[in-house]
Order: structure tokens, then sequence, then C-alpha cells
């Protein structure tokens, strides 16, 4: 409990990371998200997928964080399925339109969807895309 709160105190400090960023903590698993809170033992995260991952302060201080906020676009990656029945070149075109809809996509024309893997009961894609990450 000391070491998080002696972490929460230099976070709070140093102020490298604030309320609103965009970041990604190379924890146990990546998490990628924006910090909602800090405390003085720990952080909280708001992922992509509205999931709140609570990180004790002693964990942000010893682990990579990559910050976003400052930037103009940041390109994200994302994986989707579809059936392998499905014709890749329709998924592609589908998932290129449902992607470049998404008000905050910025550079539209840099959008890119590919099949990513084969597997045993579906097909993976990825879609690349570029946002305002301050959006």
């Amino acid at each position: 409990i000391l070491g998080n709160i002696i972490a929460g105190i230099m976070i709070l400090y140093t102020k490298e990371i604030k309320l609103g960023d965009l970041v990604e903590v190379q924890a146990d698993q990546a998490y990628f998200g924006r910090i909602e809170e800090i405390t003085i033992r720990y952080t909280i995260i708001r992922t992509i997928d509205l999931r709140q991952v609570v990180l004790p302060n002693m964990t942000l201080i010893s682990v990579p964080i990559k910050t976003y906020s400052a930037e103009n676009v940041v390109k994200l990656g994302v994986y989707q399925r579809a059936d392998y029945d499905s014709d890749p070149t329709k998924v592609i075109e589908i998932m290129t339109e449902a992607v470049n809809s998404m008000d905050f996509v910025k550079n539209k024309e840099n959008t890119k969807v590919f099949v990513n893997d084969r597997l045993d009961s579906y097909v993976e894609y990825k879609s690349y895309f570029e946002f305002d990450p301050n959006s």
C-alpha cells in the first residue's frame, strides 16, 4: 500500500499522465484507453470496449506507458471476423465502409482492411484506421 501511495504522489506530482489522456499500458496485458481517474493508490482506465481497468499506481510507474494525447492522429488496428463462405472482397469493402462511417476516423483514404488469419471456424480480418485521440 505504501508503494502505491508513493507511486501515486509521483504520478500526481510529475503530471506525465493526466485525466483524459489516451494511453496504452503494458501491464499483465496491454490496456488501451482513456485515463478516467487518478487517486493516491490507483488509476482507472476506461478501455475502448468500455471496460473499467483499475491499475495500482506501483504498476504504472514500473511498466511502459504510451501516451497518445499529444499526437494529432493515431493509427489503430482492430480485428473482425467473418465466415468462410463470405466473399473476402465484399467483406473488405463492407468493413472499410463501416470504419469510415465513424465520425472520429480521420484520413479515410488511409483506412485499410485485410485478411489477417484463416482459423478453424472463421476468417480473421484486421482494419487499420487513423483517428484524432483528442476527439
